[in-house]
C-alpha cells in the first residue's frame, strides 16, 4: 500500500477547504442579495401605495334561492334546487378623473369556493347590473373561470356595449356585478299539490336543507389596470351570509373599512 506524500495530502486538504470556503461564502452573498432584493421591494411597494388610488367602498350582497322544474308535465314533481348570492362591489376612484384613477383594464381571478361540503356545483360569474337580485330560472351551472371585463371610455361606447357580457366604465361609475350559484343542492325534490312554498330561501326550509349544509366562503381578487399603465390588486372574501336564509330574500351591505379591502399598487 502506498503511502500519501505529505506535500500532496496538503494540498488535497487545502483544496477542499478553498472549495469549503467559496461555497459557504457564496450562500452568504445569495442571502445577502435576496435580503437586500426583498428589501428594495419592500420599499419600492411603501411608495407606490403611499396614496390610496382604489378603495372598495361598499359590498352589497342580495341571497336567496330557487327551483327548476324538470318534470315533463311541470307539475313541481321533479324541482332542482339551487341557492344565489348576488353581489355588487363599489369602487372609489376619487373625485376628478385623471389617468391614474380611471380603469384600461378590469379582471377577476384567484376565484375559490369553498364550503363545508361538497353539496351542489358552485360558480361565481357576472350578472348584469339591472338583474341585481332579481329572481331568474337557471338551467345550468355556467364555468367557473376568470372574469374579464369590457371597459366603456365614452357615452357612444357605453350605448354599444353589450350588457350581458361583463362591462365596466372607466370612471368607476358602475359597480362589479357578479353572481355566486351553487346549482343542485337537492334533485329530484317534489312539491305536494297543496304545498304553500315561495320560490326563494323558504324552499330550502321546506326541502330541510341547513344553511350550515351550504355555506361557502367567497374568495376573488379584483385587478386594475389604470390609463398609466400601473397595476393594482384587492383580494376579497368573505362568508356568505346564510343565516336568515329562510326568510325569503335577504340584502345586506358589508362592511369595507378593514385593511383587507385595500388596493394594493404592483407595478
Amino acid at each position: 500500500m502506498k503511502k500519501i506524500n505529505k506535500r500532496t495530502f496538503c494540498i488535497v486538504l487545502l483544496s477542499i477547504i478553498c472549495i469549503v470556503l467559496i461555497v459557504s461564502y457564496g450562500i452568504i452573498i445569495k442571502h445577502h442579495v435576496i435580503k437586500k432584493q426583498f428589501s428594495r421591494s419592500n420599499v419600492e411597494l411603501s411608495k407606490n401605495n403611499e396614496e390610496d388610488v382604489f378603495k372598495i367602498e361598499k359590498l352589497i350582497i342580495c341571497s336567496s334561492a330557487n327551483a327548476t322544474d324538470k318534470s315533463e308535465e311541470n307539475n313541481l314533481s321533479d324541482l332542482t334546487l339551487y341557492q344565489y348570492t348576488d353581489i355588487a362591489v363599489y369602487i372609489n376612484n376619487g373625485e376628478e378623473l385623471t389617468d391614474k384613477n380611471t380603469i384600461k383594464e378590469l379582471y377577476i381571478d384567484n376565484i375559490e369556493l369553498s364550503g363545508n361540503n361538497n353539496i351542489g356545483s358552485k360558480s361565481l360569474t357576472y350578472k348584469k347590473a339591472n338583474e341585481f337580485g332579481l329572481k331568474k330560472e337557471i338551467k345550468e351551472p355556467k364555468d367557473n373561470n376568470d372574469i374579464y371585463f369590457n371597459v366603456v371610455h365614452t357615452n357612444e361606447e357605453s350605448q354599444n356595449a353589450n350588457y350581458d357580457e361583463p362591462t365596466f366604465f372607466t370612471d368607476c361609475s358602475n359597480p362589479i356585478t357578479l353572481e355566486y350559484l351553487n346549482y343542485g343542492i337537492k334533485t329530484n325534490y317534489k312539491l305536494n299539490e297543496d304545498s304553500k312554498i315561495s320560490f326563494d330561501g323558504n324552499i330550502l326550509e321546506s326541502a330541510g336543507i341547513s344553511p350550515l349544509e351550504i355555506a361557502c366562503k367567497v374568495k376573488f381578487k379584483i385587478n386594475i389596470i389604470n390609463n398609466k399603465n400601473e397595476k393594482y390588486s384587492c383580494p376579497i372574501n368573505f362568508d356568505i351570509p346564510l343565516d336568515d336564509i329562510y326568510s325569503g330574500t335577504t340584502m345586506k351591505a358589508k362592511n369595507t373599512k378593514s385593511e383587507k379591502y385595500v388596493f394594493f399598487r404592483e407595478y
